[in-house]
């Protein structure tokens, strides 16, 4: 059974449920969300996010799309970030129109 997390979504006010198995942006788009994002394999950083609170697991991705030093400030890839406790998620970039 995998494990359901609730995901805030601060820029829309919605809160939605993201399996421990999916990234947050996948989950934001099945729910309908307009999460901002353009590769969605990590290498672009279109969906760099402020992570509020709780914990990711990230995926593998492109050196140039998050540094450690982003990474160590709270910042985080929406397409490769895939959540391990309840999240609150603030998107940085704009959301496609």
């Amino acid at each position: 059974m995998t494990t359901i997390h609730r995901v805030t979504v601060v820029n829309t006010g919605q809160v939605i449920d993201c399996p421990a198995t999916r990234t947050i942006l996948n989950a934001a788009i099945l729910a309908g969300i307009d999460f901002p994002y353009a590769c969605a394999t990590g290498d672009c950083a279109a969906c760099v996010s402020e992570l509020g609170s709780g914990e990711v697991t990230m995926l593998p991705y492109g050196d140039g799309a998050l540094s450690q030093e982003q990474r160590q400030s709270g910042r985080t890839l929406a397409c490769r970030a895939q959540p391990s406790s309840d999240v609150t998620i603030t998107w940085l970039g704009r959301a496609r129109r």
